[in-house]
């Protein structure tokens, strides 16, 4: 069936629902005024640590002309900041406990494997669906973890981790045309083994600023959310260089572009720029493997021998990396072992019975365990935070996520590696991902003013459906501070059934066995055998 014949049955299904799509406008009569529309632009890894120099330096015009009419505020993102779980959160309002996003990897039940997380790995509704449900039309273009696709009312362009030879668009047949004119929906080495380069970027920089001008053209769009990578995949890739001269290029690019993306969203959208996580450098590290058998929560084979760190595309090291670390462990003999980590936030597991495969920790010790663990946290120097998970991420999707997360010093990386010491100086400084990204909004529904607390990635969907004119799930557990609407107004909040029609959420499992096989087939063209 093509778009527009499915769009044609959708669109008297979407009427015949509780929250329809409004009446077209009457032809006589005073004209009315258009619906609101909403444009949101992503510059994933971006701080205002990097943007206040440029900024000062004039160097960043149409974000400083969005500051000057509208709010800016520091943006925290989730613990841990993750581009997974922050993007997931922002798109739904909901944290890791209820999407079931933590990570790029989940665990496989019944195993210790992990496999990539996709956009099947979120069990809540982001908020494309949730207007599809009410007939209002989205453009979704760049975001991580939106591959595979699903059909909404509007166009989706996935991002991060879509495999570039798949069908990584709605409608499907967008991808064939993209692919032919050289786009790539993901600049990241996660599938394929190699460095991005500034003049790659810049070559798809270019591409998306014409293709983006096509879509935004269009008038099928009421929400836009854009997302760029580009400044956090080349910021991973600057060790041993001057940070603030590497990133500030691609920062000047990235406000050239949404000086056009402003001109086609048209002066009466709202407009939100934002980042996922900030970034920034790191001096020292901790290695929580290491402390895990130095406190003897985790106990090594007497056979275990010293291994290189696998290498590989990101999708393959990571997971195997953490195979690595657990094929050292004595696991009857382990009580805990390290989960995801980025910037100084660090996670762990206990290696539970019933849940893990080969668990050592009965239900009954898990609790005195914790408590061990968490005491012994709060003792080493280098830690700042320690927080149990279901406390800090509520919510009944448990599957993915760790039993304790930690913070150490602003300094601070933590990791998670065989081999390595348990805690050192760095030489040079390491870049990262740090809690807090950035938030910058203007339009007729913002108020010009100075927020007195930071937002939160929860905050985001609530104020995107607000300033589209739509109720706010009571489910959404964000909350938008009245002095940043122009209105004053708070949110009208209803139940999120009332916007779920004949789009249930999705579920199920993540990717499915016939694309597990087309990626694995790019990665043995590559060299990586099974």
């Amino acid at each position: 069936m093509g778009r527009n014949a499915l769009l044609a049955v959708l669109f008297p299904l979407l009427a015949a629902c509780g929250e329809a799509a409004p009446p077209p406008a009457a032809s006589s009569g005073p004209a009315a005024r258009p619906p609101a529309r909403l444009l949101v632009v992503g510059w994933d890894g971006a701080s205002f640590r990097a943007i206040d120099p440029l900024l000062a330096a004039g160097k960043l015009p149409h974000l400083a002309s969005l500051i000057a009419r509208g709010t800016q505020s520091q943006l925290e993102s989730t613990i841990v900041p993750i581009s997974s779980a922050a993007w997931t959160t922002a798109t739904t309002g909901k944290g890791p406990g209820e999407h079931g996003v933590f990570a790029f990897h989940e665990p496989v039940r019944g195993s210790y494997e992990l496999t990539l997380a996709s956009s099947r790995s979120n069990r809540a509704a982001p908020l494309w669906r949730l207007l599809t449900a009410r007939g209002i039309p989205s453009l979704v273009f760049g975001v991580p973890l939106t591959y595979p696709p699903e059909p909404i009312l509007g166009t989706m362009v996935c991002g991060m981790l879509a495999p570039r030879e798949a069908e990584y668009t709605w409608p499907s047949e967008l991808a064939r045309s993209l692919r032919a004119r050289g786009y790539l929906p993901d600049l990241d080495p996660w599938l394929e083994e190699r460095e991005p380069t500034w003049e790659e970027a810049r070559a798809q920089l270019d591409l998306r600023e014409e293709i983006l001008g096509e879509l935004l053209a269009r008038p099928d769009w009421r929400l836009a959310w854009i997302v760029f990578k580009e400044l956090d995949v080349l910021s991973h890739f600057s060790l041993g260089l001057d940070f603030a001269a590497h990133v500030a290029p691609i920062y000047v690019r990235l406000d050239a572009l949404l000086g056009r993306l402003l001109e086609l969203a048209g002066p009466e959208a709202n407009v939100i720029v934002l980042s996922d996580h900030g970034f920034t450098s790191y001096t020292h590290g901790f290695n929580l493997h290491a402390w895990l058998l130095a406190q003897g929560f985790a106990v090594r084979r007497a056979a275990a021998s010293a291994e290189a760190l696998p290498g590989g595309p990101f999708a393959r090291q990571f997971a195997a990396e953490a195979a690595q670390r657990l094929a050292e462990l004595d696991l009857a003999r382990t009580s805990a072992y390290a989960w995801a980590s980025e910037g100084n936030f660090g996670s762990l597991r206990l290696n539970l019975r019933g849940r893990e495969p080969e668990g050592s920790v009965s239900g009954e010790e898990a609790e005195g365990l914790l408590v061990r663990i968490e005491a012994m946290l709060f003792a080493h120097p280098l830690v700042k935070s320690v927080w149990r998970a279901e406390e800090l991420l509520p919510g009944p999707e448990r599957s993915a996520l760790p039993d304790v997360l930690f913070a150490t010093l602003p300094h601070v990386q933590v990791f998670a590696e065989c081999g390595s010491e348990l805690a050192g100086e760095y030489e040079p400084d390491v870049a990262d991902h740090d809690l807090f990204g950035i938030f910058v909004a203007a339009g007729p529904g913002i108020a010009h003013t100075t927020l007195e607390r930071p937002l939160r990635l929860l905050d985001i969907a609530p104020l995107a459906l607000h300033l589209l004119g739509q109720p706010v799930p009571l489910e959404m557990r964000g909350e938008v501070p009245p002095a940043l609407l122009a209105s004053g107004r708070a949110l009208t909040r209803v139940p999120e059934a009332r916007f779920m029609s004949v789009a249930p959420p999705r579920t199920g499992a993540v990717y499915t066995p016939q694309e597990i096989e087309e990626l694995a087939r790019g990665l043995r063209a590559l060299g990586y055998g099974d």
